[in-house]
């Protein structure tokens, strides 16, 4: 292997075991806000979601850092690199689960339709990319051969692919939620949580669609050895911001001037029905959230 190659390699090493550092260091700075925001609350499909895509990045990342700098000789690496991809896929899925469940569904008054719609699409996208990953197509020019498990990439162009899904998600997810924002809200004077969920949201779409370009770049013109240094920090960025997101919107929500709000619209109070039941003199009173 050449002096490029292994610098190469290195640097995915390093920024693969820095990315699972960094997610545990959030994981102890944010722990606080998990036990007051989740813990003890009813189990629904946001907190299950949650979990999922604040835990399963854990062993996705530990894995693939153990991946990185295991020498693997003549052992078959196929099976843990597969749980490797699973996991990874399994964190991915969580956070825009909920995170389309939660901005979609409430925006659009409580409307199945866009919800149904954009879980359609979406599983349209994760059987795409499965694919893809499970049984890549060879759209490669030949080029060297890598070693067996070798922390590289292999095929450029259809490693690249489910990275280009995921950005093309994120782009419906993102027109999709700025057409409602801009349709229920367009001249009102929106609540703490409403600015909270839409600002959060849009941040974490930019995001996700930034570090995906980086992958799809990476993957296509970089050498085959530096194809892996966004591996890792992929789903951390998905785990630290959906847990974040999710940290600032129970905040917003259970602040006190949420309950006294009189420039709540009726849109927004159908969107946050499940959060509300009436009480005597005509108002609105707060309960307790179903799903956390």
């Amino acid at each position: 292997m050449s002096v490029p190659d292994t610098f190469g390699l290195q640097l995915a090493k390093y920024t693969n075991v820095a990315a699972s550092a960094i997610l545990i260091y959030d994981y102890f700075v944010t722990l606080h806000s998990e036990v007051q925001w989740t813990w003890g609350r009813k189990w629904g499909i946001v907190r299950t979601a949650f979990t999922i895509s604040r835990y399963a990045p854990f062993a996705g990342a530990l894995m693939t850092s153990y991946s990185a700098i295991k020498t693997w000789g003549t052992q078959d690496c196929i099976p843990f690199n597969d749980a490797v991809n699973g996991i990874h896929f399994l964190g991915i899925i969580a956070a825009e689960g909920w995170l389309s469940h939660t901005m979609v569904y409430a925006f659009s008054g409580n409307k199945k339709a866009y919800l149904i719609f954009l879980l359609s699409f979406g599983l349209v996208i994760l059987l795409g990319s499965v694919v893809l990953s499970a049984a890549p197509i060879n759209l490669d020019i030949p080029g060297p051969v890598t070693p067996p498990c070798a922390f590289v990439g292999s095929l450029r162009i259809s490693s690249a692919l489910p990275y280009g899904l995921l950005m093309f998600f994120e782009i419906v997810l993102m027109s999709i939620t700025v057409f409602l924002r801009y349709r229920h809200y367009l001249g009102s004077h929106s609540s703490a949580l409403v600015k909270s969920i839409y600002r959060d949201g849009l941040l974490y779409m930019i995001c996700i669609m930034m570090i995906s370009t980086l992958n799809m770049i990476v993957t296509v013109v970089l050498p085959l050895s530096d194809t892996e240094i966004l591996n890792t920090p992929q789903i951390v960025a998905h785990s630290v911001l959906a847990s974040r997101i999710l940290f600032n919107l129970q905040m917003s929500r259970e602040k006190p001037h949420l309950l006294t709000d009189q420039s709540t619209n009726s849109v927004e109070l159908l969107s946050r029905s499940h959060e509300f039941q009436a009480r005597p003199g005509g108002g609105v009173t707060a309960v307790e959230p179903d799903e956390a």
